[in-house]
């Protein structure tokens, strides 16, 4: 990549800004502390999720399997961005080559968008799960979750793929300064030394197009959902069939609250630069934090296969 770049511009690094306003180092060690717990918690979270299910064969189920895939993302998501700004934070040293930036960036747009995906096609899991319960067995099988699965991977990886591209297709001659806390491509673009507008649209109808596409899945399944549940005559079926779908339905919620809410903060100008870094900080990590805690407190069978794991260990 590195190569690829010098023959257009001769910038062969960029400087990461990092949060704006830390005017100390005593400030850079109180929020070092308060990320490096949030990263250390998220990270074992989701680790220990992996982990039973992976060895609880009574978890080997379709929703499970999604659900693992999702705490993998999760693990992933944090772990491309955040250790390298709590280096920054520990030592003031923003410097990153041309070619892990672009990496970095890659990958975390990779896990970011395969990670909305997967979460488009849990919503359609349940749908099959409680509009279609006969044929369920049938359809979710383990072949089409690993189907599904793959193909989320594979939107995200085309989706970063196009980005890369035109970074790497773009020329950067003056400053080098990200003003982020990552090597993120809004904040790359602005240094181009060309016009990048239409680069700007591109992002901007390609990211409205794929977000449509995921909530108009996500919104149609528990459109079909509800009047499903609806036309049972059974309380106790009604309540059953939403205590399935609350985790999924909390879950998402986050994942695109956080979203907004970032989105929002870039696009109100009397919300500070700082503000809106530690939002999108915030955006990065807390949603792979909560995903677990949420499943584990609205799922009886990953409570109770958490506790065996735990009996076992201690033993």
């Amino acid at each position: 990549m590195e190569n690829w770049n010098q023959s257009a511009s001769p910038i062969t690094f960029f400087i990461i800004a990092g949060i704006p306003g830390l005017r100390n180092w005593e400030e850079r060690g109180i929020l070092f502390v308060i990320f490096f717990i949030i990263y250390t918690v998220t990270f074992t979270e989701n680790l220990m999720f992996i982990a039973v299910i992976r060895l609880d064969h009574g978890l080997h189920s379709p929703m499970y399997l999604f659900i693992c895939n999702l705490a993998f993302l999760d693990l992933l998501i944090p772990s491309v961005t955040i250790p390298e700004m709590l280096y920054y934070l520990a030592t003031g040293d923003g410097h990153i080559t041309f070619g892990p930036c672009i990496m970095q960036m890659a990958f975390y747009l990779i896990f970011l968008v395969t990670e909305s995906f997967i979460l488009a096609v849990m919503a359609y899991d349940r749908y099959q799960a409680i509009c279609n319960p006969l044929l369920y067995p049938t359809v979710m099988t383990t072949r089409q979750v690993f189907l599904l699965s793959v193909f989320s991977w594979t939107m995200g990886s085309i989706y970063a793929s196009s980005y890369v591209y035109i970074v790497l297709s773009a020329n950067f001659c003056g400053p080098n300064t990200i003003k982020y806390f990552c090597c993120d491509y809004s904040s790359i673009m602005l240094l181009a030394c060309a016009d990048v507008s239409s680069q700007r649209i591109y992002d901007k109808l390609i990211s409205l197009f794929i977000m449509s596409v995921q909530l108009f899945l996500i919104l149609f399944s528990y459109g079909k959902i509800i009047t499903t549940v609806f036309r049972t005559s059974s309380t106790e079926g009604q309540r059953k069939a939403f205590s399935t779908c609350a985790s999924h339905i909390l879950v998402i919620g986050i994942f695109y609250l956080f979203m907004a809410f970032v989105l929002i903060s870039f696009g109100v100008a009397e919300i500070s630069d700082q503000v809106r870094t530690l939002s999108a900080i915030v955006q990065n990590v807390v949603p792979s934090m909560i995903n677990p805690v949420i499943y584990c407190a609205k799922t009886k069978e990953i409570r109770i296969s958490i506790m065996k794991m735990l009996k076992k260990m201690q033993l």
